[in-house]
């Protein structure tokens, strides 16, 4: 499990399997890369610069012993805003966006039996909705991974699709 909050590191932050990053600008980017059917979450403050990006990996923790592990969406929502909070931003102003959550695993004549991408984007979704809190934007779904960058100087999301351009969301 790895939670890391940085202040003002000049260096792009990078999010692995699982892991949530905290950050503040003067740092340039957090970025999540190789999303499948993960979702990354993005969170950001525009008034005070302050944002996260989680990489959630399961839609549910079905109640286990957590240690406050951000790779379930149930776990990891409530702990990303809940850190952007503790840094100074406000809930009120924090601006949602989410990427990822392919149907990676389809085999030559089966349908999509497990739709683990599906799942994971209920799962934050409904993470969300018992926070009273809604998503702006999102790139979700699809059968390609995914690379997202969350830039800290505007909070601006860039989603870059395996084969094709970066893109705003």
């Amino acid at each position: 499990m790895v939670i890391e909050t940085v202040i003002s590191r000049e260096e792009t932050i990078v999010v692995g399997i699982g892991e949530m990053r905290v950050a503040k600008f003067p740092t340039p980017m957090i970025a999540c890369i190789g999303l499948g059917s993960c979702i990354a979450v993005c969170a950001y403050d525009r008034t005070t610069k302050i944002g996260g990006v989680v990489h959630v990996v399961l839609p549910s923790s079905n109640g286990k012993e957590t240690d406050r592990t951000p790779k379930y969406a149930d776990v990891a929502v409530p702990l990303l805003l809940s850190e952007i909070s503790r840094l100074g931003g406000y809930m009120s102003r924090t601006v949602i966006k989410i990427a990822g959550g392919a149907q990676m695993s389809l085999a030559a004549g089966q349908n999509d039996a497990f739709k683990t991408g599906e799942r994971n984007v209920a799962g934050v979704m409904e993470a969300l909705g018992k926070m009273n809190m809604s998503v702006s934007s999102a790139d979700t779904g699809g059968h390609k991974g995914r690379t997202v960058h969350m830039y800290l100087d505007t909070g601006r999301i860039t989603v870059r699709t395996v084969g094709g351009e970066s893109r705003e969301i």
